[in-house]
């Protein structure tokens, strides 16, 4: 059982000290990749003057640049903050003109049971949660209560007449 212990912690150092080591070569640019540039003493006599004149084509590129230009958000300094442009502010809508009152509005009644009898139909309304008992001619909130059918209860108030149906 410690043999095996052993060569798991073994192999696992290995592995990672061989990839430590392929790390850090990675980052530090020990592997070749073509675009390491030799040191003066060590290149050959046009080299630098041409890396020169590539380093002159791309600042003439960027004093050609237009200040005009529109910015976009990959154009930015990655190491500053982004601060998107504040946006217009919506401008007010204009007060509605008209002088007429508005129109009345009907309760939200939904008709929970109508029970018919020969002499005193009465149904059940329900308004905001709360259960009412109504017979014709009661009055409730929208108005009075004209009649209970099968199919519903009527109600007339000051916005007119209005079915609520079952």
């Amino acid at each position: 059982m410690k043999r095996k212990t052993v060569l798991i912690v073994l192999v696992a150092v290995m592995a990672t000290a061989g990839s430590t080591f392929v790390a850090t070569r990675a980052i530090t640019g020990a592997v070749t990749d073509g675009r390491t540039v030799s040191a003066s003493a060590e290149t050959d006599a046009g080299d630098i003057q041409s890396k020169g004149a590539e380093v002159e084509l791309l600042v003439g590129d960027m004093q050609e640049s237009s200040g005009e230009e529109a910015v976009t958000r990959e154009d930015r300094d990655p190491m500053v903050a982004y601060k998107p442009e504040p946006k217009p502010e919506p401008k007010p809508k204009p007060a509605p003109t008209s002088t007429a009152p508005a129109a009345p509005r009907w309760p939200s009644y939904t008709v929970t049971a109508v029970l018919l009898g020969d002499d005193d139909p009465r149904a059940f309304l329900t308004l905001r949660g709360t259960s009412i008992s109504a017979k014709v001619g009661d009055e409730i909130t929208g108005g009075r209560v004209t009649a209970i059918e099968p199919d519903g209860v009527t109600i007339e108030g000051k916005a007119g007449t209005k079915k609520y149906p079952f």
